[in-house]
C-alpha cells in the first residue's frame, strides 16, 4: 500500500453517469489483483458538499507496462482501470477530470478473489457497480488455465445501462468488451437476458445445467460451481442463499461505504455468523460467504 499521484490517462462514459478512468501505475508497486480496491481524493467539491473524504473504487483491470526493445520507440507505462458509477458531488468531480491530470491515490487495498480449487467452475456475477472487479477477475481467469471454465452473468436495470452498447460503443477496453460478448446477462425491466435479477438469471442457468447433465451432455454443471459476486447488499445475500441452497463455494466482495480505507475508522463493519463485526476495507472486500450474515447486513 502506498500514496501517491497518479497521471490520469482515460476518464469517459461508456453508459449513462458510468465512467471508466484509468491511470499510471508506479513501476516499483506491485499489480493489482482482482477484488482489491484503491481510494481516490478528488480534487474539488460543489459548493456546500460538506467535508471531502476520499472514495473507495475496486480495480477493473490492470496492463503491465511496455519496454520496446528499439530504443528510438517510447515505452508505455501501466494502467490501473476501474469503472465507477456517477453518484454524488465527489464522483462528480471526479468525472471532470481531463487526461493528464493529477489524481491523489492510495493502494492497493484489501484482499483478493481466490482461485477456484481444481475441479471447479467459475461463475462470476456481478451486478450495477460490482461489474468492475468481475471484469477484471474474468480476464485473469481467461488469460490463465481456468479460460474454459469462467462463465459471467451480469445484472442490470436496463439494457440501455450496459457498458459499451450504442453511442459508447467506442469506449472500454478491447477485454472487455470480447467478455461482455460471452456474458449472460439479467435485467429488471426484461430489455436484455433474463428478465429479473442476477439470482434469477443463475437459476435459470443452474436448471438448464442440471437438465444437460441428466442427459449426459456436457454442461456448466459438469464440474462444481465456484459463485463469486460483487453488488449491492440484497444482491450478495441472495447469492449466498442460491451457493448455500446448492451446496457451493462462494466468494463475495462487498460494497460498503468507508471513511478511511485502512480499517482504522470501524465505519465500513458487516456482521460475522460467528459473532462480532468484520471489517470491509480490513479484512476484505472479499469475504467467504459463509463468514458473512447478509440478511442481518441489510438492517
Amino acid at each position: 500500500m502506498r500514496q501517491f499521484n497518479a497521471t490520469v490517462a482515460i476518464n469517459r462514459a461508456i453508459a449513462p453517469e458510468w465512467m471508466h478512468m484509468a491511470f499510471e501505475w508506479p513501476s516499483d508497486l506491485p499489480a493489482p489483483k482482482p477484488g482489491q480496491f484503491f481510494t481516490a481524493l478528488p480534487p474539488m467539491v460543489e459548493l456546500r458538499a460538506g467535508t471531502i473524504l476520499r472514495r473507495p473504487f475496486a480495480f477493473a483491470g490492470f496492463e503491465e507496462a511496455q519496454t520496446e526493445k528499439d530504443p528510438s520507440m517510447l515505452s508505455r507505462p501501466a494502467y490501473a482501470h476501474s469503472i465507477y458509477q456517477v453518484r454524488g458531488p465527489g464522483t462528480r468531480a471526479l468525472a471532470s477530470m481531463q487526461p493528464g491530470s493529477s489524481l491523489d491515490i492510495i493502494a492497493p487495498l484489501g484482499n483478493a478473489f481466490p482461485y477456484p480449487e481444481r475441479g471447479e467452475r467459475a461463475i462470476i456475477a456481478g451486478g450495477g457497480i460490482g461489474i468492475g472487479p468481475m471484469l477484471f477477475l474474468a480476464e485473469q481467469l481467461g488469460a490463465d488455465t481456468y479460460a474454459s471454465s469462467a462463465t459471467l452473468v451480469l445484472g442490470f436495470r436496463s439494457a440501455s445501462l450496459i457498458p459499451f452498447s450504442g453511442s459508447f460503443s467506442a469506449a472500454g477496453l478491447p477485454s472487455w468488451k470480447k467478455l461482455l460478448e460471452k456474458a449472460f446477462f439479467s435485467t429488471d425491466d426484461g430489455s436484455a437476458g433474463t428478465h429479473g435479477t442476477v439470482r434469477d438469471a443463475l437459476e435459470a442457468l443452474w436448471l438448464q445445467a442440471s437438465d444437460l447433465k441428466g442427459r449426459g451432455k456436457k454442461s456448466l454443471s459438469q464440474k462444481k460451481w465456484h459463485l463469486y459476486g460483487c453488488g449491492p447488499g440484497p444482491m450478495l445475500a441472495s447469492l449466498a442463499q442460491f451457493a448455500a441452497k446448492n451446496h457451493m463455494h462462494a466468494h463475495f466482495s462487498a460494497e460498503q461505504w468507508m471513511a478511511c480505507g485502512v480499517g482504522a475508522c470501524h465505519g465500513c463493519v458487516l456482521p460475522a455468523v460467528s459473532g462480532g463485526f468484520l471489517r470491509v476495507c480490513a479484512d476484505g472486500p472479499v469475504f467467504d460467504a459463509r463468514t458473512i450474515d447478509w440478511e442481518a447486513s441489510l438492517q
